[in-house]
């Protein structure tokens, strides 16, 4: 997490170095690797393609009108561009300019206010009218949905005008949702059975024949789950949340086709969506590893690899291996490499095939 406070006065570097500091106890707490750095406007303007690209959050604290100019030619899209704040020197206000939901600038803006006991200002139509969005529930899971931009502009639009919008989220991921911030105005269904009951007997259809559109997003990362609910008579959005990691162990040139078949394999026996898979990690032995970075690259996941003594750490849980032990200076791999990932939150223990071994876990909240 890449944060620049940027500042022309002395005043406005005090407020930056005073909120960076309560920011780094408060917003981001101590498991996310989190760098912030306060910047000179002038430094900025020399480099600021650079900066903007490879920064999650811009906090300006100077007047709007200078930050509008300095940056709408870098401007792309909401779904990319990084959250930008604009505080005033004195700290009395604090708005939230540019992608407020996918760049979190909403939710950092509030945070901010509440710090330093500024005004907010949020300007997003959904928030303005106490209602949830579905850019922010994609954001609040990292979910994985196939036209992102085309949905959130339609079911953001029907929320606004009163459209019933229905909402089903896996038990194993509603504590992602402390507020009503991303659902509100979303009905929301407690029970997958409640979903059944409803519309098992539902004729989605006009008189004339013509589709209702009606929408269950459904967020969840189970493959049965969701098949089932798009038997029923609604327009399913599946939205995966990738919070599901993959701890492996495998022997040297093991073949990429060989891992990936096990892998999906056992991912479709479990009931889970490979797509909710975020990052695989194993021991740093195995970070050249073809087969590990092969299917990291297709997926579109992150590769972790960790050193024994952080393995050593946490493989007393485990069963061990003395085999293991003489090739790679550890007991065990697969196991308690997932478990460093997602903090023993493993759903799936070890499974192994022809010299290979895979344990997942689910991040939690």
């Amino acid at each position: 997490m890449n944060v620049r406070f940027i500042c022309i006065t002395e005043n406005s570097i005090d407020l930056a170095h005073k909120i960076s500091a309560l920011l780094e106890d408060s917003f981001f707490g101590t498991d996310v690797d989190c760098v912030i750095e306060v910047i000179q406007y002038s430094d900025f303007k020399k480099q600021k393609k650079q900066i903007f690209g490879e920064s999650d959050f811009l906090i300006f604290i100077m007047a709007t009108g200078i930050v509008v100019r300095s940056i709408a030619s870098l401007l792309v899209d909401k779904f990319s561009d990084p959250g930008v704040i604009v505080i005033d020197e004195l700290g009395k206000n604090v708005i939230s300019l540019l992608s407020g939901h996918m760049g979190g600038a909403n939710e950092m803006t509030m945070t901010i206010s509440k710090l330093i006991n500024a005004n907010p200002v949020i300007t997003t139509a959904t928030d303005l009218n106490g209602l949830g969005s579905f850019d922010m529930l994609v954001k609040r899971v990292d979910g994985c949905v196939k036209n992102l931009r085309s949905l959130s502009l339609e079911i953001n639009s029907k929320l606004l005008r009163g459209k019933t919008i229905y909402l089903y989220v896996q038990s194993e991921y509603r504590g992602y949702y402390i507020d009503d911030t991303c659902v509100g105005g979303f009905c929301l269904f407690e029970k997958y059975q409640d979903i059944i009951a409803k519309f098992k007997d539902f004729d989605n259809k006009f008189i004339d024949g013509s589709d209702i559109d009606d929408i269950l997003v459904v967020i969840s990362d189970s493959i049965s789950l969701i098949r089932d609910l798009q038997k029923i008579n609604l327009r399913v959005i599946p939205v995966i949340p990738r919070k599901n990691v993959i701890g492996v162990g495998c022997k040297k040139d093991t073949d990429a086709n060989e891992f990936e078949k096990f892998i999906v394999n056992e991912l479709v026996e479990n009931d889970i969506i490979i797509d909710s898979l975020c990052c695989i990690g194993s021991i740093e032995l195995k970070k050249e590893e073809r087969c590990i970075l092969d299917f990291s690259k297709k997926y579109g996941m992150k590769t972790s690899f960790y050193k024994p003594e952080k393995i050593e750490s946490v493989q007393d849980f485990y069963d061990k291996s003395e085999f293991v032990k003489k090739q790679v200076g550890v007991y065990s791999v697969a196991e308690p490499v997932c478990h460093i990932m997602c903090d023993g939150n493993i759903i799936v223990s070890k499974v192994k095939h022809n010299g290979i071994t895979m344990a997942v876990g689910r991040k939690e909240k």
